[in-house]
């Protein structure tokens, strides 16, 4: 309460006049005007299409902008720090744990990425593709390869550079190259064109239509264009950038298929850049977790009442990326946590199985600690560390692949570990 009057609450500009009880001096233009030119609001040159729910139509006047509620700030502010935190976190790990966490989050990533689009995928399929990237051809062969290969280079810092609408098309190509079926091909030049016999291409299921997006390659071209330069301009806070990006994007639909796989790498890869890899790579698992949710976002931001408001769908999808930050640092810390137990075990066990002295301990020492590492921070046996990282690492630090091979052989032959996969070769702890 101040002044004895309740403070109103903010509202989507759609449902403003309900909290004013249909006071004849309320005006939801003036109240837009005052948003739209508050020193607390940042506007965008962003004019996405949007679709007027009780008259019907659709407009492209109202610019995208958004304003810096508490909440917004806030919710802001803790991704940031969950980023710093998880990076601190993820710092403290060996290195054979970082990379295969890592590798765990993008084979979530891209699991959940296909799921929200009713895809169904491998889990082992992808794990075995995600260990043999390095393997050249024969991993070539498999199907989302290509789509791994995109994402693995983002883990190892490539950035994304989007100057040229052919750009937009060079990432599509590659990240979906044979998962788009021959019908769904862009039909204009550079993506999808007007449609024959006076089709509309309309999002939604089969009964309810959500976002009806821009209908002609021209029309697509131009929002994009509008896109390349909001992408390539600095002024506005990273994280608030990148939302933005999403949902004029995803609400362009320039394809006619893969518009959100393509959303959520475009949104991943820049994560990634700007905090830290964990978070990048947790957008579609953050998204599936939530996904009725997500949709109500964009189904809200498109409605052309709100005046292209973003104010809410930022805020809410804040509060989904950071729910998933939160989870992975909760598989951070209790696996760092079991970490240390699991090495005593282990050094403990190698002890034991070197006491005949046929065997060498440090090399039985080391081989149980990597799978040890590997197998608690990842959910698939095919994502294990492979026998010839193992072999690797042991020769950085002077014992012989003979003696590894050796020692490995040896292990499995009294049943301490168990082959998962011949190619790529890879072992798992049985106890």
């Amino acid at each position: 309460m101040q002044g004895g009057r309740k403070m109103n609450k903010y509202l989507p500009l759609a449902i403003e006049r309900y909290q004013h009880n249909y006071d004849p001096d309320f005006s939801v233009e003036d109240e837009y005007e005052k948003r739209l030119t508050s020193p607390a609001s940042m506007v965008t040159k962003l004019f996405p299409l949007l679709t007027y729910q009780k008259r019907g139509g659709q407009t492209k006047e109202f610019p995208i902008f958004f304003t810096y509620t508490a909440d917004l700030v806030a919710l802001a502010s803790q991704l940031e720090c969950n980023s710093r935190q998880i990076s601190q976190l993820a710092g403290q790990l060996p290195g054979v744990a970082q990379a295969h966490f890592l590798n765990s989050l993008l084979l979530d990533e891209i699991t959940y990425t296909n799921e929200i689009e009713g895809i169904k995928t491998d889990a082992a399929e992808i794990s075995t593709i995600i260990n043999s990237l390095d393997d050249g051809l024969r991993a070539r062969e498999k199907r989302l390869w290509s789509t791994v290969r995109m994402y693995q280079e983002v883990s190892r810092g490539k950035l994304l550079s989007i100057t040229a609408l052919q750009d937009f098309r060079n990432i599509y190509d590659e990240l979906l190259k044979g998962e788009i079926p021959p019908e769904k091909n862009p039909n204009g030049q550079l993506f999808r064109d007007t449609l024959p016999d006076g089709q509309a291409l309309r999002i939604g299921n089969a009964t309810k239509t959500v976002h009806v997006p821009p209908t002609s390659e021209l029309a697509i071209s131009e929002a994009l264009m509008s896109l390349i330069a909001f992408m390539n301009d600095d002024d506005l806070p990273a994280v608030y950038k990148a939302l933005i990006n999403h949902f004029f994007f995803e609400s362009t639909h320039p394809f006619l298929d893969g518009n959100g796989r393509m959303g959520r790498y475009l949104l991943s890869t820049y994560l990634s850049a700007k905090f830290d890899k964990f978070t990048g790579f947790s957008v579609a698992t953050a998204i599936h977790a939530q996904a009725s949710r997500y949709y109500k976002l964009f189904k809200e931001a498109d409605v052309a009442e709100n005046r292209a408001e973003l104010t809410f769908f930022i805020k809410d999808m804040l509060e989904i990326l950071v729910a998933q930050q939160e989870q992975v640092l909760e598989a951070l810390q209790g696996s760092r946590q079991r970490l240390d137990f699991v090495f005593k075990k282990v050094d403990q066990e190698a002890a034991h199985l070197a006491e005949n002295g046929e065997h060498d301990q440090a090399t039985i020492r080391a081989i149980l600690r990597y799978l040890a590492e590997s197998a608690l921070f990842v959910n698939n046996d095919r994502l294990g560390i492979k026998d010839n990282d193992i072999i690797k690492l042991n020769s950085e630090d002077g014992i012989s692949q003979r003696r590894t091979k050796r020692s490995l052989a040896y292990l499995e032959e009294i049943g301490v570990i168990s082959l998962v996969s011949g190619r790529p070769k890879l072992h798992k702890l049985v106890r």
